[in-house]
C-alpha cells in the first residue's frame, strides 16, 4: 500500500524552471568533482559555537567535506554548531566508514546531535552501534539508496558500490535497522539521476519529504535543498528547544552600578573642594602680626 508523503515548497520565491534545474545539476557535478580534488588538501574546520544542538554532516559516494560549504554556512546562521566528518575518498567499505563516524562522535564528544547524511552517508549512519546511536537525536537521510540503486552496477570496482546494489546484505540490514528507528526522516526527489528507482530513497513514512526539483546533488547543494534542511532541523528543534543562558542580566547590572555610584562620586568631589577651599579662608582671617615695642633707653 502506497503511503502519503510531504512536499516541501520554497518559503521565498518559486521553484526554478526545469531547464534551469538540469543546468544547475550539471554545474553541481562539476563542482563536486573539483571539491573531490581540493578536498585532499583542504578540510572544513569544526564550528563549535552555537546555542542550539550540533549538526554532523556525512558525505556520500566520492564526496568530500568541501561540498558542505553552503549548507554549513546556512546551518551556522541558524545557531547550530556544525561538524563535517572527514571520511576520505568514500569508495571503501561502508561498515568501516560507520566506525569512523562513530569514533568521530566520541572523540569530539558530540551528544544529542542531528545527522544530515547525503546519498551513501545514510547507509553509513545506519551502521552505528549503540555507542554512536546514543549520541544522535535524529537522522536526516537525503537521497540515500536505502533499498539500493541500479546505478551501482555501473561502477562495480569499488567495495561500497557492491554494498549499494539492490538486494545486497548491507542494504537489507539498513532497511531492517531504519524500520525500527523512529528518529529517521527521508528527503528525496522523484527527479533522481543516481538513486534508481527514486522510491529506493524513501522510507515509506508519512513524514518523508519530497523536494520538487530535479537532481541528486541538488538535494543538498541547491538553494531549495539547503532551505528545506534548515526548515526541518528548525522544526525539530522547536519541539524541545535547549535552554538559552541569558547573559544580558549581568550587563544590565553592570550598567546600573555606575548610576548608583555617581552621586557619591560627586559628593566626594564637593567635599574635597570644600576642604581645599577652607585653608584659603583661614589664611585671610588671620590678624596682622603686632609690631614689636621699642626698647627703653637706660
Amino acid at each position: 500500500m502506497k503511503r502519503d508523503h510531504l512536499t516541501y515548497l520554497p518559503e521565498k520565491g518559486n521553484i526554478r524552471p526545469v531547464i534551469v534545474q538540469h543546468l544547475a545539476e550539471i554545474y553541481y557535478h562539476i563542482y563536486y568533482f573539483f571539491c573531490q580534488i581540493l578536498g585532499i588538501f583542504m578540510e572544513l574546520p569544526d564550528h563549535t559555537e552555537g546555542y542550539k544542538r550540533p549538526i554532523v554532516c556525512v558525505s556520500g559516494f566520492l564526496g568530500r567535506g568541501l561540498t558542505w560549504t553552503s549548507m554549513r554556512k546556512h546551518l551556522i546562521s541558524l545557531g547550530h554548531p556544525v561538524y563535517v566528518v572527514p571520511l576520505g575518498f568514500q569508495t571503501g567499505n561502508i561498515r568501516k566508514k560507520s566506525k569512523i563516524l562513530e569514533n568521530f562522535l566520541i572523540e569530539k564528544n558530540i551528544k544529542d546531535c542531528y545527522l544530515i547524511c547525503h546519498s551513501m552517508g545514510g547507509l553509513i549512519a545506519a551502521g552505528l552501534s549503540y555507542k554512536g546511536r546514543d549520541r544522535v537525536r535524529k537522522i536526516f537521510v537525503v537521497g540515500s539508496p536505502m533499498h539500493g540503486t541500479y546505478m551501482a552496477y555501473l561502477a562495480p570496482i569499488f567495495p561500497c558500490t557492491w554494498q549499494m546494489m539492490p538486494g545486497s546484505k548491507l542494504v537489507k540490514e539498513v532497511v531492517e535497522t531504519y524500520s525500527k528507528f523512529h528518529n529517521v526522516q527521508a528527503v528525496f526527489t522523484k527527479g533522481e539521476g543516481i538513486v534508481r528507482p527514486w522510491e529506493s530513497a524513501t522510507l515509506g513514512h508519512f513524514d518523508d519529504v519530497e523536494i520538487p526539483e530535479y537532481g541528486h546533488l541538488n538535494l543538498y547543494l541547491g538553494p531549495l535543498g539547503i532551505e528545506c534542511m534548515g526548515s526541518l532541523v528548525t522544526s525539530e528543534e522547536k519541539k524541545d528547544p535547549l535552554p538559552i543562558k541569558q547573559k544580558p542580566l549581568a550587563k544590565e547590572d553592570m550598567k546600573k552600578e555606575p548610576v548608583v555610584s555617581a552621586p557619591s562620586k560627586k559628593a566626594s568631589t564637593k567635599k574635597v573642594a570644600t576642604k581645599k577651599a577652607s585653608p584659603a579662608k583661614k589664611k585671610t582671617a588671620k590678624p596682622a602680626p603686632k609690631k614689636a615695642k621699642p626698647k627703653k633707653k637706660r
